[in-house]
């Protein structure tokens, strides 16, 4: 993945020596501790190029909970700890929300539009203020038709196909938030935004945390003409811009048409245009389009791997199952779906989700963060400029928090059948990310899960799969590389579970489609 060309690296040498040079300089300076290196390059080969959330919670039995990594000058300080994250990325937030420079992934990939890379400035300020605004919590129950709508739909597919569960689990949350983005509905597991938003995502996924490019060490590199890693970036960036506009495009194409549909981009586009007192539509326009985009990328993505996680672990867990399903039963009795009103009264079924979250971390290395100023934790330096990053599968599965970190129980969020935080919720520390850098569209995409996921107990029983000679067929618990992270491929058997389950879904499907 790196450049293999003589004189790219002989230019490298000799930026590096210079960088060694002026560090030699700041050695008296006290930072965190961190493994030795080599002299210039420092910790290159040590950053790990797969799983990194599970080398450096091994580190931290050596380094400590806060330690260092380096290469070529730039500073990686790992948070391992909930203590040192919620310090420096909760309570400092206004020191730590910058964001790193992706060269990789924003200047050659094209995600510079992506808001949640952006640094800590004003442009970001204004795309976060048109984002909230819009998918604040008192806004929720204007997306209810259309979670309801396409939660029917899954529950049909389930019925109908159910090896194919995933594909209708990507299809069901990919449909929520493109049609909360742009109004599109999506017809089928195939559909081009879906396969268009996987084809973007993927190369992204790697590219966020330095370590896989040697340009985000030397940004330099970027200047050198036929280098491999431009090429492949240069073919990547048609499906990122393509994901940012085509749908954008669709849209605005729709309103001139008189066909456009309610949305964020239709309600958005509709506000700035009827603002008289607005000096650059194109600049808002702009923030719009990037923040829809956000939308239905982040969404489709995050979701789907919960929801998948969640099957994973009904499972291998039919005792917990069987608890959330009487919960519902209690509450809806045998004559309807649940509803989003009903989700008060379901204490256990909201212990699950949100021990899903924490027990398969969705994203185990957040977002990296950036210093803005010096700063000063556990008696080490933190100097500005430094990239933060929290290891949050470290802090979900650190037995002083969560004990038993590995058992899957929901019950550790409940007491006389309340929620109870006795264990901190995932939600608050770590799963949509710190501080003023967390994810804004959480209230969304918790809704989407949760409604997928209650509706799922209501009609169906989740077990281990069997072979044709009936042999159980072990779904392991294993779970993908990358910022988001997805259970790896497995099979699970999935059943209706009466004959009036198969009514209730049924009558959904036909009023949804009435």
């Amino acid at each position: 993945m790196f450049p293999s060309s003589s004189s790219v690296y002989a230019l490298a040498i000799l930026v590096v020596i210079v960088t060694y040079a002026w560090q030699r300089r700041s050695r008296n300076v006290l930072l965190p501790p961190g493994p030795p290196g080599y002299p210039i390059i420092r910790n290159v080969y040590d950053i790990p190029q797969g799983y990194a959330w599970l080398a450096y919670n091994e580190w931290a039995k050596t380094y400590g909970d806060v330690f260092r990594v380096e290469a070529f000058g730039k500073t990686t300080i790992i948070l391992n700890s909930l203590k040192a994250a919620m310090e420096l990325l909760d309570k400092k937030s206004s020191n730590s929300s910058d964001r790193p420079r992706l060269v990789m992934a924003d200047e050659l990939m094209g995600w510079e539009w992506d808001f949640a890379h952006m640094a800590y400035s004003d442009r970001w300020r204004r795309h976060r203020r048109v984002f909230h605004q819009y998918f604040q919590p008192r806004n929720l129950a204007s997306y209810y038709p259309i979670q309801k709508k396409v939660t029917a739909t899954l529950l049909s597919q389930l019925g109908r196909s159910p090896e194919n569960f995933a594909a209708h689990i990507r299809q069901h949350v990919s449909s929520v938030v493109l049609n909360a983005a742009y109004g599109y509905e999506v017809q089928a597991e195939n559909d081009f935004y879906i396969q268009l938003a996987h084809k973007a995502l993927q190369p992204l996924l790697s590219s966020v945390h330095a370590g896989h490019y040697l340009v985000d060490f030397l940004p330099f590199l970027k200047h050198v003409p036929r280098a491999g890693f431009k090429r492949r970036a240069e073919e990547w960036a048609v499906n990122t811009r393509a994901l940012r506009d085509i749908p954008f495009n669709n849209v605005k194409q729709d309103i001139a048409n008189g066909t456009g549909k309610q949305s964020f981009v239709s309600d958005n586009l509709d506000k700035i245009n009827n603002d008289a007192t607005l000096a650059n539509r194109e600049e808002e326009a702009e923030i719009i389009r990037n923040c829809a985009a956000l939308v239905y990328l982040a969404g489709s993505d995050t979701s789907a791997a919960v929801v998948r996680s969640w099957f994973l672990a009904m499972a291998h867990h039919p005792d917990t199952q069987r608890k959330a399903q009487a919960e519902v039963e209690r509450v809806v009795g045998d004559s309807r779906l649940p509803d989003f009103e009903d989700r008060p009264a379901m204490p256990y079924v909201e212990a699950m989700l949100l021990e899903v979250m924490r027990w398969a971390v969705i994203t185990p290395l957040g977002v990296p963060h950036r210093m803005v100023k010096d700063d000063v934790y556990g008696g080490y330096r933190i100097p500005a400029g430094t990239t933060v990053t929290a290891n949050v599968w470290a802090i979900f599965h650190d037995e002083q928090i969560y004990p038993e970190p590995f058992r899957f129980d929901p019950e550790r969020f409940l007491k006389d059948g309340k929620l109870v935080f006795d264990q901190p919720d995932p939600t608050t520390i770590g799963a949509f990310g710190f501080g003023r850098r967390i994810c804004p569209g959480r209230y969304l995409a918790s809704n989407s899960s949760w409604i997928a996921i209650v509706s799922i107990l209501a009609t169906y029983n989740i077990s281990k799969a069997k072979d044709e000679r009936g042999n159980t067929i072990e779904p392991l618990i294993e779970f993908t590389d990358g910022v988001v992270s997805h259970p790896k491929p497995f099979t699970v058997s999935i059943t209706p579970r009466s004959e009036n389950s198969k009514k209730l879904v049924e009558a959904a499907t036909q009023d949804m489609s009435s």
